[in-house]
């Protein structure tokens, strides 16, 4: 099995491992700041005194804290020791392909352990693991491809649970080795432990009162649905006439889109329905408490013990005021995916695909983010299937489903008005850079993997038959296929050969750029400077990461030179000041693209007294003192 899932990792990724040097997954973007991570986890191991999770090689000389930011420290340190003889490109390529096969061999692990059927863990396998969450973030995001620690996390919390003391410290190890890997999937672990652990011991129980409801609870309702069909009837006014301004009491009040009469309408139905129905939600005393309270102590005791580094560093980010988090309001927040997404196919098929990737442009979404595909085996195996394995695993997957719908709730790319549980995250702390909701469904599929193979290893007699099973394999396979991966090309240009035979000292790329996650950026967004920078190992003035130091810009327009070319880059006017010395500048070298780059900036440069290193065609490398 093991082997196929080798087999099946290599062809799924597709023409990448006889690329692994030469190019990288995607669009030419995030992809670069993966293979920064590696060069700088082997420089660090090579050099005394530098610690990982700080660096001055980018927004030079400042620095930043990549502690916030997908650091893939891990995965690094792998690439630095176990693959320290392939270039850091190759290595990052031959991690991508290795996360493949770990997130196969990892559901089937789980699967076969909750089963030990064979055919339904490996239908799992191929449902999680090549998922269309696994595909498209394979076009950058690659921290999000490792989910491998997912299902070993569920399978230990799961063993935990049934009153194993090692398996609860092994789901911590787990745990704390996520957080050197990625931080959605640290979050969506936490939440998950909460749900299953919940669900599968029926801590929580909720249930509609038995007696029927009292006169005024009636006509509680009864008042509220008639504003519930007000609210309506103005939405509706608003949608067909564009609605209108009014003033009142001095205060000008807009009714322009119809958003907030459905959210009233929203909130009045579901106030009819909680008088009609008065649900109560109750602890269940019969629950096994201490063993929960075992387990949850353990998981936080080795996760911590594990993720210190991190912890410390978060700390004193928090501390100095630098931990940075996207700031939204309630109509700026991230949106999750729509309601009809799971219809649409998978965005990266080779055959289909361009028709999914249509539908999701033709609702305004960006597939990456908001892809909810879960294919047509997977949901018609998983319908009304009951069991007590299920029954956990579909409180998960509903859990997780609902969060990944994001704030409110958008169908056919129109926004209902009905927010959703995950519009108060913004308000958690450290949860809230989980900022993008779509991100969730990797739970739904592992959910749905889990489900799915407890229903084929108890289902009835048509669905244990070889044949039918091996047709479910090849349909999910098809569905879910991802090959020819899109590839960006990777050049090593002669200039930054000469640069890394240079004297130490940083380096700006011209256009200079700065830039996130979080914003627009400053300047260049060009990120090929990350990989060049594998190449010339200079520090780079200006930069790309996850989460970028809020003052960075400031800073920079109040250095010579440096601030005048992150300006200029940016097609604004250059600050003013007095003549500085090029001394006093972080740059000591410019490395600058002429096709790229605009006459003010040109003329700016050519006025700077500098030393022309070499000329490499379009690329000029100048050294300034």
């Amino acid at each position: 099995m093991l082997l196929f899932f080798a087999v099946l990792a290599l062809a799924w990724t597709w023409p990448l491992v006889v690329h692994l040097d030469t190019a990288l997954p995607g669009n030419p973007g995030d992809n670069f700041s993966f293979v920064w991570n590696l060069w700088w986890m082997r420089h660090v191991l090579a050099t005394p005194g530098l610690a990982y999770f700080h660096t001055t090689y980018l927004f030079h000389p400042f620095g930043t804290s990549i502690a916030n930011h997908p650091n893939t420290a891990l995965p690094a340190l792998v690439g630095a020791t176990l693959l320290g003889g392939a270039s850091p490109a190759a290595a990052q390529n031959l991690l991508l392909i290795a996360y493949v096969f770990g997130n196969l061999a990892s559901m089937y692990a789980l699967a076969w352990t909750l089963t030990r059927h064979t055919a339904a863990a490996t239908l799992a396998a191929l449902i999680f693991g090549l998922s269309p969450y696994i595909a498209v973030h394979m076009l950058g995001h690659f921290d999000l491809v490792a989910a491998w620690t997912i299902p070993l996390f569920a399978l230990a919390l799961d063993r935990a649970l049934r009153g194993s003391n090692a398996a609860a410290f092994a789901a911590g190890l787990t745990l704390a080795a996520t957080a050197y890997i990625a931080y959605y999937h640290v979050v969506y672990q936490c939440f998950f432990a909460v749900a299953y652990a919940l669900a599968w011991s029926d801590a929580v129980r909720a249930h509609r009162a038995i007696s029927a409801p009292s006169p005024s609870a009636r006509y509680a309702a009864a008042a509220l649905v008639a504003i519930a069909c007000v609210a309506a009837c103005a939405a509706a006014a608003i949608a067909i006439t564009g609605g209108t301004t009014i003033m009142i009491a001095g205060v000008e009040l807009s009714a322009t889109t119809p958003q907030n009469a459905m959210t009233a309408m929203w909130v009045c139905i579901a106030g009819a329905l909680v008088a009609r129905w008065r649900p109560r939600v109750a602890l269940n005393r019969a629950a096994d408490w201490r063993r929960l309270a075992a387990v949850a102590w353990r998981i936080v005791a080795v996760f911590l013990a594990g993720a210190l580094p991190l912890v410390l560093e978060a700390a004193r980010l928090v501390a100095r005021g630098e931990y940075v988090s996207q700031q939204y309001g309630w109509r700026s927040v991230p949106t999750g995916i729509d309601l009809i997404s799971p219809l649409l196919g998978s965005p990266v098929h080779p055959l289909l695909g361009s028709l999914s990737r249509s539908a999701y442009t033709a609702l305004g979404d960006n597939f990456i983010e908001t892809v909810g595909w879960m294919g047509v085996v997977p949901l018609l195996l998983a319908a009304g299937f009951k069991s007590h394995t299920a029954r956990a695993w579909r409180i998960v997957a509903a859990a997780f489903f609902v969060w990944a719908l994001g704030p409110f709730l958008i169908v056919g790319g129109f926004d209902t008005g009905l927010k959703l549980p995950a519009i108060l995250l913004r308000f958690v702390p450290f949860v809230a850079n989980a900022r993008m909701p779509g991100r969730a469904m990797v739970i739904v599929y592992a959910a749905l993997a889990v489900v799915i193979a407890d229903r084929v290893a108890t289902s009835e007699r048509r669905l244990r038959s070889p044949a039918v099973q091996c047709l479910l394999v090849a349909l999910v396979l098809f569905d879910f296929w991802d090959a020819p991966v899109p590839l960006t090309p990777l050049d090593r240009p002669t200039a930054y050969a000469a640069l890394a035979r240079a004297e130490p000292g940083a380096v700006c790329e011209v256009p200079l750029g700065i830039g996130d996650g979080l914003s627009a950026g400053v300047g260049s967004q060009d990120r090929r400077a990350l990989f060049y920078a594998t190449q010339h190992q200079h520090p780079l003035v200006g930069g790309y990461i996850g989460r970028m130091p809020a003052d960075t810009a400031v800073r920079y327009e109040q250095m010579p030179v440096a601030g005048e070319l992150l300006a200029l880059s940016a097609g604004t006017r250059p600050p003013q000041r007095d003549e500085d010395s090029v001394a006093a500048s972080p740059c000591r070298y410019l490395m600058v693209r002429k096709s790229a780059s605009s006459a003010a900036l040109l003329a700016y440069i050519d006025r700077l007294p500098k030393h022309l290193e070499t000329v490499d065609g379009d690329l000029v490398l100048y050294r300034l003192w």
